[in-house]
């Protein structure tokens, strides 16, 4: 094996060859540092299947770390209530930034730090407003409105009906021709977008099915949009709604999946009912795909179901339904840091990693010997995904006082809890979480 170093330059941008590989899978990692101020300037990494007998070539693409690089200075993350808050990443605490978003919707960091935020039809840059947006119907913008392209330097709004994303010029005018028009009279609803040079990625999910779809455009020489390509959650292997998406500094399209529901996999833990005969849903996936839609991979998804059982006795006691288990997707105590809860947005991109918001809960049914209530967990996390080795872990997880991004609640109980038992003097039972 030959490792290229600053001491052999002649070597830069040659190849490395491990001759003695056993067959199987391996992943390939690569680093470029800046040996005198010891600075990582670029990383990127690739998987490769090695066959007995042959030689298998791979190149890596590498992610800047340097200045040419974007970096997300802050979190925005979103309270239940609609609030935002502006969290410095590094020190995990609300950032002092001279203003406030308060219930501004949809919200994005540029290169410097800036940040842009739609409110009443108004566009503002931190406390200016830069912009009117001209549309006398707010519930045309799609979920989506606002996004930034880190390439280019420039942000989009899209409407729903017409589905035409408008670039701010130098003179905060709009230029109305990289647009692209489908199918709206099909009862097409458009959920997320994102934009990278002159490549234009859709979410919609069509009137009579319910399965997400993601479509790849480019824009040709007459600025119109041409599509390449376009993938179903179903081809994935996921399933639930797509929450965020966003395109990385390597082309990299990031697309959240969040399946958090009882009985369904979209309706939430909102003030509803559990069942013994029901399934409940507290899962997401953060799902990598190729630029050209052509290839994936999927992280965190919890893709078997469990049991969690109640403890006690099997029986009816006039109305009350005592329950013994319930199917559940959601990680066992153990796995909480390495599977998702319910994704709900990416609040920062670094050139090596991405931070997500992450809301979703764990159950625990009652003792009916002991006369202990069941109990809902809610979580409330940033989780961070490490774009070399793709690992996940868990950033911080916000107490409920603190912040929370979803109000959970299941059948009329408080925030984090359900009443199983018809007495409310019984204490909860604190097992497994």
């Amino acid at each position: 094996m030959t490792i290229l170093t600053k001491q052999n330059p002649e070597l830069w941008g040659g190849v490395i060859e491990f001759p003695d590989l056993e067959p199987g899978t391996y992943t390939a990692t690569a680093e470029a540092w800046n040996t005198d101020e010891n600075i990582l300037e670029g990383s990127g990494s690739t998987k490769i299947t090695v066959k007995a007998g042959e030689t298998t070539d791979c190149s890596i693409t590498m992610i800047l770390e340097g200045q040419t690089a974007y970096y997300s200075k802050y979190m925005i993350l979103t309270d239940y209530d609609n609030k935002k808050h502006i969290y410095d990443y590094k020190t995990l605490q609300e950032a002092s930034t001279g203003f406030t978003l308060g219930d501004s919707y949809n919200a994005v960091e540029d290169n410097n730090g800036q940040i842009y935020h739609i409110k009443d039809s108004n566009l503002y840059k931190d406390n200016e407003s830069v912009l009117s947006i001209d549309t006398s119907d707010t519930s045309n913008l799609i979920k989506n409105p606002l996004y930034y392209d880190t390439i280019t330097n420039t942000y989009w709004i899209g409407l729903e009906r017409s589905i035409n994303f408008y670039l701010k010029n130098s003179d905060n005018s709009y230029d109305t021709t990289f647009h692209r028009t489908i199918g709206a009279a099909k009862g097409e609803s458009f959920l997320n977008f994102a934009i990278k040079e002159n490549k234009a990625y859709l979410v919609y999910i069509e009137k009579d099915d319910p399965i997400a779809n993601i479509i790849y455009f480019t824009k040709d020489e007459n600025v119109s949009l041409t599509e390449q390509n376009r993938i179903q959650l179903s081809t994935i292997g996921v399933s639930g709604e797509v929450t965020d998406m966003a395109v990385l500094g390597d082309g990299t399209v990031a697309v959240l999946v969040r399946s958090v529901g009882v009985d369904s996999e979209t309706e939430g833990f909102n003030n509803m009912s559990l069942s013994d005969k029901g399934t409940v849903y507290s899962r997401g996936a953060l799902v990598l795909l190729s630029s050209d839609l052509s290839t994936y991979e999927v992280y965190g998804w919890k893709d078997s179901s469990r049991t969690i059982s109640a403890t006690g006795k099997d029986t009816q006691t006039g109305t009350l339904t005592e329950w013994t288990s319930i199917t559940a997707y959601i990680p066992e105590y153990e796995e909480r840091n390495s599977y998702f809860y319910g994704p709900l947005k990416i609040v920062a991109i670094r050139p090596k990693e991405i931070v997500i918001a992450d809301c979703g809960a764990n159950f625990v049914l009652p003792d009916y010997d002991g006369k202990k209530n069941g109990k809902m967990y809610a979580h409330n996390r940033l989780m961070t995904v490490d774009l070399r080795t793709f690992a996940i872990s868990c950033k911080k997880e916000f107490s409920e006082s603190e912040l929370k991004f979803k109000n959970l609640m299941v059948n009329g109980g408080g925030t984090d809890s359900y009443t199983i038992k018809a007495s409310s003097s019984y204490n909860a039972y604190e097992g497994e979480k």
